[in-house]
Order: structure tokens, then C-alpha cells, then sequence
């Protein structure tokens, strides 16, 4: 074949692919644009706080009782989760009764003037109210003395760790003495068995068995006295043990002669008052009463009730209950502990609701209202919940510089506890009524962006202007227009006239 024949049907063959190749259409899918809406969502992580967090502390100095609930207990509203010893106050509210019924009583005299049976009654109970701040006062003194002691105590203490280490050294000599004064009995008698033997036999004289007999009557005598030392030091010991540890015992132990004291002392205080009261009724019942005067005795008959209201409210501060159904969250006390009065010994915990805690920017908090409802995800759980925004701080956090905000969750199997991480997504940018159309559509999305439609069977370049894009969508603001046929695939090859065929 000749070399311009076979030019000839290479150029026919190319120019032949060329003109089919020009008229195959694209084969693309497309899709009509929606009138929707669209949101785009800014995830914020946050920690889960419990509704209500109750610290309770003790209303009262005391020694606790009872301790009815463990960490994780569920309880309900009143219901006891401590107990302090309630002797002295339920004295306390005896002898309030007293002086009330005293108070009363000096009221009605007062006010009614008195007989001579009155008069010897109120001279009566003023010499028996002043016998009993007498007998408290010396009750009072002697406590003192006790419970001022603790220095000397403290002191035998001292002496007695002092004797008890002094014995010890003694008993450890005692013993080395006794194993020492053994050893030499062991030796001398073997030694004397062996010369008795060879005496017997005459292979020694007599002279050296006498002094084996001498050396091994010594040595058991002193084995004999060792034995007597080392028991005297074990009873110098264990006497020294004992009197060590009863100092010791009376020493670590001042909870009851504290409370001792402290009722003695309330005695005293109670002893006096009602023996100024009683003297105060004496003395009116003599002198007969003005009005200033039953005015007074009123205001005692007042004084009188609130103490003794006073007395029932400790009483019932001696019970704590829970103020709400919850979960103990923590306890802070043991049965037998002396606390006082503001210490923290409970924390119950309401999560039948809980909140999700996030600092915000001032992007999102500007478009944040009360009541939004937002999609919360906690760590571990499947799914996401939702939430309501509960709280927006108005000013920032020193520390995040971000605006605290909480959302509020529904929690009724209380599988959501406090602690735990969420993430919050809050709507970020938000258009309604508006054109979407996929994002995939869309060529060259962050510069001169394009789609292509369909008209007529071929592809048309149109430029748009975009909105508000998120995973799937995004919002068409010019550049296309509702019922439009949008290329959403196969448009990368494409060029405006460009025949296409739509699967």
C-alpha cells in the first residue's frame, strides 16, 4: 500500500470518530429546586449538671445518732436521712415547758393579785428555785473540775507512756538475764552430770568433782533468781500496759464528759432564770402589781413560749430530712461523730431533669432565646435528645469569655448523671420559604460558583449566588429560579451547549 493511500484513510478514520464523538449527548441526572428549609448547626461541647444540688448541714452541735441512707440512695421528699442524740434536748424542752407554765402562772398572780396560800407558794417555790441553782452551780463547779483536769491527764499520759517503755527496757533485760543465767545452768549441768560420771568411774579426783557440784548449784541458783527477775518485770510490764492504756482511754475519750459539761452548764443557766423568775413572782406577789408590771409578766408568758418553740424547732433540727426526691449524692458523717452546727453532711441531688451547661460565643447567643429548643448528644448514649434552653447569661465568663448558657433535659430513667459530657448543636444560620437545591450541584463552591441547567436538551452555565449550605444542601439566592432543571451529577465534564441525555 502506497504511503499517501494509507494517510488518506488514517485522516478518514480520525475525522469519522470526530463527528460521531461531537454528536453523543452527556448522560447526567438532575433535579427540580425545593422550596424548604435550611439550618446550619455549630456543636458546642458541655457537662450535665444535676437540677437541683441540696447541701445539708447540721442545724445544731451534736453527736450523730443514726445514719439512715448510703451514697446512691434514692429518697423522697421528708424523708429522715439523720439522727442526733436528742437527750439533753428533749430536757431542754422540759424544763421550757416549766418556765412557761412558771411564767403563766406568775402572769395570773400577777394580774389577779394574791391570797396568803399564793404568797406562801410563791415564797415556797422562790426558796426551792434558789436550792436548785445552788445544787447546779456546784454540779456545775464540779464539772469543771473534771473536764479541766484533761491537763493533768494529759500529763499521767505522758508519765504513763514513760513507765510503760522504762518496764518494757526492764523486761527485755529481765529476759536476755534469764536466757543468759539458762545457758550457764545448761552448761554447768551437763558438765557436772559428766563429772559425776567420771567420779563414780574414779577417773577424776574428788576435789574436781566438788567444784562441778559448786559451779552447778551456783548456776542454779542463779537461773532461779533470773527466773524471779524476768516475772517481776512481766508484772511490771503488764502493770504499766494496764495503766497506760486506762490513761489513755480516759484521755482520747472527752466526748461524754464534754456533753456533761455542757448540760451542767444549761442547768446552771435554766437554774438561774427560773430562780430570777420565781423572785420576780415573789416580789409582785407582795408588792401587788401595776399595769407596767402585768404588762411585764405578759411579755414573760411571750419570752417563756418562744423558748419553748425554740426548743421544739432544735428538736426537729435534730431529725434532717430531705427537702426533695433525689439521689444522696454524698455522705459526710459517721454514726458516733461529734459535729457542729453549719457542717455539710448530706448532698441529695434531684436528676429526674438535668442540665447541659455550654459557653456560647456571642455569634450564637445573639440568635439564643429562652424556651429554644436545641438537639443535645450525651457521651455513651445512642441518639440525640432534645433539650430547651433554660437559662442565657447575660455577661461573659472571666475565664472562657463565652456566655454561660444551660439547657434543660428530660431525665426520668436517670440514666443521665452528672458529670458526663453533651454536645449541644445550636442553629447557627437559619433561612425559611428559600431555594435549595444538593450541594453537589454546585461547581467551585468557595470561588465563582456555577451550576448547569437543562434547556432545549443541553447544558447551560449559570452562575449563582449562594446562602446558607450544610451537608446536604444549600440556598440558592440568585442565578436560579424555581421549576429550573439543575444538573446534580455528571456536570464536571460539561460545557455550555453541550447536548445531555437525563437518566
Amino acid at each position: 500500500m502506497s504511503k499517501n493511500k494509507l494517510v488518506f484513510i488514517i485522516s478518514f478514520v480520525l475525522i469519522f470518530s470526530v463527528a460521531i464523538s461531537a454528536g453523543a449527548a452527556t448522560l447526567v441526572e438532575t433535579v427540580k429546586p425545593e422550596i424548604g428549609d435550611i439550618r446550619n448547626f455549630k456543636k458546642v461541647t458541655g457537662s450535665v449538671e444535676a437540677l437541683k444540688t441540696i447541701n445539708l448541714p447540721a442545724e445544731l452541735n451534736g453527736i450523730v445518732k443514726q445514719v439512715n441512707v448510703e451514697i446512691g440512695d434514692e429518697v423522697e421528699q421528708g424523708d429522715e436521712l439523720l439522727v442526733f442524740n436528742k437527750d439533753q434536748l428533749l430536757i431542754q424542752i422540759k424544763l421550757a415547758e416549766a418556765s412557761l407554765e412558771m411564767s403563766r402562772a406568775n402572769y395570773e398572780q400577777v394580774k389577779n393579785g394574791a391570797t396568803v396560800e399564793e404568797l406562801q407558794r410563791a415564797e415556797a417555790s422562790y426558796q426551792q428555785a434558789v436550792r436548785s441553782y445552788e445544787g447546779a452551780k456546784e454540779n456545775l463547779q464540779l464539772m469543771e473540775e473534771l473536764f479541766n483536769n484533761k491537763i493533768a491527764l494529759k500529763q499521767q499520759l505522758s508519765g504513763a507512756a514513760s513507765q510503760l517503755a522504762s518496764a518494757e527496757k526492764q523486761l527485755q533485760k529481765a529476759e536476755e538475764g534469764y536466757k543468759q543465767a539458762k545457758n550457764n545452768f545448761d552448761q554447768s549441768q551437763r558438765e557436772y552430770e559428766r563429772m559425776q560420771y567420771l567420779y563414780q568411774e574414779e577417773v577424776v579426783t574428788e576435789k574436781q568433782f566438788e567444784l562441778a557440784k559448786s559451779q552447778y548449784q551456783n548456776a542454779k541458783s542463779g537461773l532461779n533468781t533470773a527466773e524471779i527477775s524476768r516475772e517481776q518485770a512481766k508484772i511490771a510490764y503488764q502493770t504499766a500496759q494496764n495503766n497506760y492504756e486506762l490513761t489513755e482511754s480516759t484521755f482520747n475519750n472527752p466526748t461524754q464528759l464534754k456533753q456533761q459539761l455542757a448540760s451542767a452548764q444549761n442547768q446552771v443557766r435554766v437554774a438561774e432564770s427560773s430562780m430570777h423568775v420565781a423572785k420576780a413572782a415573789l416580789e409582785q406577789t407582795k408588792k401587788g402589781a401595776r399595769k407596767e408590771q402585768i404588762q411585764a409578766s405578759l411579755a414573760q408568758v411571750k419570752q417563756a413560749e418562744a423558748s419553748l418553740e425554740q426548743a421544739k424547732l432544735r428538736l426537729e433540727d435534730a431529725t434532717i430530712k430531705s427537702p426533695l426526691s433525689g439521689i444522696i449524692a454524698a455522705v459526710n458523717i459517721d454514726e458516733g461523730e461529734m459535729i457542729g452546727a453549719g457542717q455539710p453532711v448530706i448532698t441529695v441531688i434531684e436528676i429526674n431533669e438535668v442540665y447541659v451547661a455550654v459557653d456560647v460565643t456571642a455569634d450564637i447567643m445573639v440568635k439564643l432565646n429562652k424556651g429554644d429548643s436545641v438537639k443535645v448528644n450525651i457521651e455513651n448514649m445512642p441518639g440525640d435528645l432534645t433539650g430547651k434552653v433554660s437559662n442565657i447569661s447575660p455577661v461573659t465568663d472571666p475565664r472562657s469569655k463565652a456566655y454561660p448558657v444551660k439547657i434543660r433535659l428530660a431525665n426520668k430513667e436517670n440514666n443521665i448523671k452528672p458529670g458526663m459530657f453533651a454536645e449541644v448543636s445550636f442553629i447557627k444560620e437559619f433561612a425559611e420559604n428559600t431555594l435549595l437545591i444538593p450541594i453537589t450541584a454546585v461547581e467551585s463552591l468557595d470561588q465563582n460558583p456555577y451550576v448547569y441547567l437543562v434547556e432545549n436538551d443541553k447544558a447551560v452555565k449559570k452562575d449563582v449566588e449562594l446562602g446558607i449550605r450544610n451537608d446536604q444542601y444549600i440556598e440558592i439566592l440568585t442565578g436560579v429560579q424555581a421549576g429550573d432543571t439543575v444538573v446534580s451529577r455528571g456536570q464536571s465534564q460539561l460545557n455550555t451547549g453541550d447536548e445531555v441525555e437525563v437518566k
